[in-house]
């Protein structure tokens, strides 16, 4: 951790410097606030500790100028014996913490440490974003022509808060491609709230999504929020929409035109602030046509719409795909793993995988945890034929990604044009 220490007297400056350094701090110092903000521009400081008096300004103005550029600087601010005052004005400006002078070194301390940990949380909680993100990028790899304007919907969908309707097969990563656009939109700043309409009792399911208060039926001995309240400015991801009750389409449909729900038991109205994202494997319209679901609610959720297509019409994206699943795969599992091997290529460009990307996932992992005994493929052929097998299918897909242009796919493959048709033979 890299403190920048702005103090204009030198003495105390110079021993809080020395205190720092001999705990293992990096030490940056500054004597006004001219220094101080020449340090913070050419050397990014982890904290900075400040005093609120300076020679040419004070510290506030320095913490208003990292504001304005948005640098993620906390500051400690040291202020006079006895000034509460000063220290809640500093803490209200957004200063992380403050310490009286003369400094006891305990205190800061603890106060480093303390900012140290909080520090450390907030690094593990993005990796984890970051990974989720990753993770869900998934649903949309591929240079296929659906993907790519799969793609293109994704980042218009992110930039709107209206209602988004995904449909799509079984296991196709609906709730993957959810999760992609609440990532990369607003809502990423808040939660990301799912649940399954098929797997919750019709009767339970209405308490989850709306809440209830104390005495709002037999068992409810306290108030509880629900879905619609806790996601709070985020995304709520409804999947299996088709299975949602009819009495219940209608009350979603009031919650998205009016934008406010009712716990069960209460008088009181509440705002839905957040985002609906709803997603389904089987044909609303036909639903509607059935009387299963209602048409007005079929409009309001599909204001945006994206179909994902099964893996069996995309067969250009397999092997992106799989690569990527294995290598994730593996390092989950803590195994060094470069590439996707020959034979398991091979078998997933032969199969139309019914299951879509779970069925893909479910393969690949348990080829990793079982090796050779989970590959389905031909085991008896030996590896040149396996490789002649794999650069024959590499060739005709560049071929295809070329527009059957030959010559232009031997020149991306930096080969003759006659080692192109030997190679074919």
């Amino acid at each position: 951790m890299m403190i920048l220490i702005i103090e204009d007297e030198q003495r105390i400056r110079e021993g809080i410097a020395q205190m720092l350094a001999e705990d293992g701090y990096d030490v940056l110092e500054a004597e006004n606030m001219e220094q101080g903000l020449t340090v913070i521009e050419k050397e990014a400081p982890s904290v900075v500790l400040s005093d609120i008096n300076l020679p040419d300004g004070d510290g506030f103005s320095v913490l208003r100028y990292c504001q304005h550029k948005e640098f993620d600087i906390p500051f400690i601010f040291m202020t006079a014996f006895g000034n509460r005052d000063v220290a809640m004005q500093a803490i209200e400006a957004g200063a992380y913490d403050y310490v009286s002078k003369p400094l006891r070194f305990d205190e800061l301390f603890a106060r480093l440490k303390r900012l140290q940990e909080l520090q450390n949380f907030k690094g593990q909680v993005a990796r984890k974003s970051e990974r989720k993100l990753a993770a869900s990028k998934l649903a949309v790899l591929g240079d296929s022509i659906p993907m790519q304007r799969i793609r293109k919907l994704a980042a218009k969908a992110a930039g709107s808060r209206a209602p988004l309707l995904i449909t799509g097969e079984t296991g196709v990563g609906k709730g993957l491609l959810a999760k992609l656009v609440h990532a990369s939109g607003d809502c990423s700043k808040h939660a990301f709230v799912s649940i399954n309409c098929a797997s919750i009792p019709e009767n339970l399911l209405e308490s989850e999504l709306f809440g209830y208060h104390r005495g709002a039926f037999t068992g409810a001995d306290k108030n509880k929020k629900g879905l619609f309240e806790e996601v709070g400015e985020g995304s709520l991801f409804l999947d299996e929409i088709g299975e949602m009750p009819m009495h219940l389409q209608a009350k979603l449909l009031h919650v998205l035109d009016d934008g406010t729900f009712r716990p069960l038991g209460s008088t009181r109205d509440l705002h839905f602030k957040g985002r609906v994202i709803a997603a389904t494997n089987v044909s609303l319209e036909k639903m509607i046509d059935d009387k299963g679901f209602r048409r007005d609610l079929y409009y309001r959720l599909s204001v945006l719409s994206i179909e994902v297509p099964p893996l069996r019409s995309r067969p250009d994206d397999l092997l992106t795909l799989a690569e990527n699943l294995y290598r994730d795969l593996a390092t989950e599992m803590g195994r060094s793993v470069e590439s996707l091997p020959l034979v398991l290529a091979e078998y997933v460009q032969q199969n139309t995988w019914p299951g879509n990307v779970r069925e893909l996932k479910n393969y690949l992992e348990r080829s990793l945890i079982f090796g050779d005994e989970s590959v389905d493929a031909d085991m008896d052929i030996s590896l040149a034929e396996a490789t002649q097998r794999f650069e024959r299918s590499w060739l005709e897909r560049v071929i295809d990604d070329c527009g059957g242009d030959k010559t232009l796919a031997a020149n991306r493959l930096d080969i003759g044009l006659s080692t192109l048709y030997r190679k074919l033979e």
